[in-house]
């Protein structure tokens, strides 16, 4: 501690021998860097985390799939079947009718392509949600065969 004097009046004053500078001020220097690493780092986090947002417009690899024979609950004999390869069909027990779609789910949403025998093919985009492991409800537009309604679905295979 020879390069170091105590000043008699304030206990808090440290004075260095080393070129007349004052401790208190180098400290200060010090806090005020750190500050600023700090401020940078948030606003360089802040502009990271807003970068992650849904786009509508992703492309594959971003998609999940679905796969089983779903069974509507309010009609018994009707089945949406998904393979996991993003292709499936929508099927009548009872009157024999099928329909093929492909399909694939983003997010919270599943789009379909659906194919009728003697119309061009079109698209709806359904919200989906699952209930639990079995369950889940599909919320098809205005436009679909169905109308605005939510059909609840329980996995049968």
């Amino acid at each position: 501690m020879e390069n170091f004097e105590r000043d008699e009046k304030s206990l808090e004053t440290i004075r260095c021998n080393c070129g007349g500078r004052n401790v208190a001020s180098a400290r200060t220097l010090g806090r005020l860097v750190a500050f600023a690493i700090v401020v940078i780092g948030a606003l360089v986090i802040a502009a990271g985390l807003s970068a992650c947002t849904d786009d509508d417009d992703d492309g594959p690899g971003t998609e999940w799939y679905i796969s089983g024979v779903w069974q509507d609950n309010q009609s018994w004999d009707e089945d949406m079947v998904f393979y996991s390869d993003g292709t499936g069909y929508w099927e009548s027990t009872s009157t024999g009718y099928s329909l093929d779609f492909d399909y694939y789910c983003f997010g919270n949403m599943i789009y379909f392509t659906f194919y009728p025998v003697e119309a061009p093919p079109y698209g709806l985009d359904c919200y989906i949600d699952f209930i639990n492991d079995g369950n889940m409800s599909i919320s098809w537009p205005a436009d679909s065969f169905y109308g605005p309604v939510t059909v609840y679905y329980t996995r049968v295979d």
